[in-house]
């Protein structure tokens, strides 16, 4: 299967947002998620924030996915 970046971003972002249970907590209407995805996708700051969140999660659960990162000296 061969997906176009793109449009796997759109598809893995409308899936988080309409069913996360913590974003369902703000009660982002179907027009909000359209929204925030279009804007998001070209956002060098979301990308950003995504590249700290998973560099931070892979450090400190790696592990628990067979990822072992080596101690900084």
């Amino acid at each position: 299967m061969n997906i176009e970046p793109r449009q796997a971003f759109r598809a893995f972002m409308k899936y988080q947002l309409e069913n996360g249970e913590a974003v369902a907590e703000l009660g982002l209407k179907k027009e909000d998620i359209e929204k925030f995805i279009l804007n998001a996708e070209d956002d060098m700051f979301f990308f950003d924030k995504i590249d700290d969140f998973l560099k931070e999660y892979i450090e400190d659960f790696g592990e628990n996915y067979g990822i072992d990162i080596p101690l900084e000296e």
